[in-house]
């Protein structure tokens, strides 16, 4: 293989590897955001099961409309605080995406750099040779 061709082949195999890295990467903030709903469901089911409690020991209408009430205010508080998780792991996710593909990218001119210098070097020294 001349030394264009393995520069090529080089710069394709750093390509595809940088691919696989960024696929990695994506597949690790799926899970992740899965965790977080999973744990968000489990929370929600949890405080289902304190809400239905509640309103079966409300006696009266004032205890009804009062734990109605909490419970609005502890469901709400829930959504905004799963919501606010979503975000931030989203943001996470695509900081480390732009960060994997900024060393991609790093990578991939080092490699062309190197592929374009190498030829001129050789160019040089066999014209000093002749």
């Amino acid at each position: 293989m001349t030394q264009p061709q393995a520069d090529m082949f080089d710069l394709y195999r750093a390509g595809l590897k940088s691919a696989a890295d960024l696929m990695k990467a994506s597949l690790e903030s799926a899970e992740r955001l899965q965790n977080q709903q999973l744990v968000a469901i489990r929370t929600a089911i949890v405080e289902q099961t304190k809400t239905t409690s509640e309103l079966a020991s409300a006696r009266t209408m004032d205890e009804l409309l009062s734990a109605q009430s909490k419970i609005l205010g502890a469901q709400l508080e829930r959504a905004m605080g799963y919501w606010t998780q979503l975000y931030q792991v989203a943001g996470e996710n695509q900081a480390a995406a732009v960060g994997q593909l900024q060393a991609q990218m790093t990578r991939m001119g080092e490699t062309l750099a190197q592929a374009i210098q190498q030829p001129a070097k050789q160019e040089k020294e066999s014209r000093k040779s002749v």
